[in-house]
């Protein structure tokens, strides 16, 4: 979900990031700077439990990274979760979900007997995923560092989407808990206003250094979709780390019907992409 930014740059590029708090209150959000007891005692905030219309459930991570010259970033995650089974594909697919935590789109016939007809990467047991579950589980294992092969978090995903997030407060504030990657980019609305917005399918653990499968998650969805969003990428663009470094947006140039773009200082940089995780802000850490 795009939201406005705290600071006046926006930013594209890969933000190492640790959670600094999920669904604050009023109190926290106006500590935190995020909003003001003008903003709430108007109404144009919404509020910390929001629900959607249709009942799913709004989980705010609020992430807090620095880019390369040491000033704070700070951006929020949103997703939506619901306890009902995620809608079928449009060719009628079921979505599921495994022990490691992957879901894929699987044909009836499969679900019926419990067979997953990926084994080379996707293997059974599996369940039926649920409204926003995969995403959910896809954010808290690369936020607790799991490997693929590790055994997923197992989530009270039906306490989670009535409002009940003690468990996912009790990662936070437990040593379990780590720096992320995400990928943020900036979405212009038609007042020229800009919003900082976060590519939702692929967020990272810290550890990952090699964002070639960011790279396609990336280029196929900006060409399936007519996404408003800016990321520093067009669909053509072959896959370059440069590209994923965090810089300002106003840093990167791009035309709505050209995949021309021109990046400054684009030297390769001693950047927090390659620090060891060990060597990052730890003081900073809420936990």
């Amino acid at each position: 979900m795009p939201q406005e930014s705290v600071r006046r740059e926006h930013y594209v590029g890969i933000l190492l990031a640790y959670v600094e708090a999920i669904n604050p209150t009023d109190a926290e959000r106006i500590e935190m700077g995020i909003v003001t007891q003008e903003s709430l005692d108007s109404g144009r905030t919404k509020p910390v439990n929001y629900r959607e219309e249709d009942g799913r459930y709004r989980i705010d991570f609020w992430l807090k990274g620095k880019d390369e010259s040491g000033r704070d970033v700070r951006v929020r995650h949103s997703l939506f979760v619901k306890n009902e089974d995620a809608r079928p594909s449009t060719v009628g697919n079921i979505q599921v979900i495994n022990q490691q935590g992957k879901t894929a789109y699987i044909p009836q016939v499969f679900f019926e007997k419990g067979k997953s007809p990926y084994e080379d990467w996707f293997s059974a047991p599996f369940q039926r995923a649920r409204v926003g579950e995969a995403e959910l589980l896809h954010f808290v294992n690369a936020w607790m560092n799991k490997k693929t092969e590790d055994k997923a978090v197992v989530l009270d995903f039906a306490s989670i989407s009535k409002g009940n997030l003690k468990q996912l407060h009790q990662i936070l504030q437990s040593d379990k808990a780590s720096y992320v990657k995400i990928m943020l980019g900036v979405r212009i609305a038609d007042d020229g206003r800009r919003f900082q917005t976060v590519f939702p399918r692929l967020v990272m653990p810290s550890w990952t250094i090699n964002y070639e499968r960011l790279h396609k998650e990336l280029v196929n969805y900006l060409s399936n979709a007519q996404s408003r969003n800016d990321y520093g990428v067009t669909p053509d663009m072959a896959y370059d780390r440069k590209l994923y470094r965090l810089r300002v947006y106003d840093e990167v140039v791009t035309t709505s019907n050209s995949s021309n773009m021109v990046h400054s200082n684009m030297q390769e940089p001693i950047s927090q992409l390659d620090l060891p995780i060990t060597s990052m802000h730890d003081e900073d850490l809420p936990f």
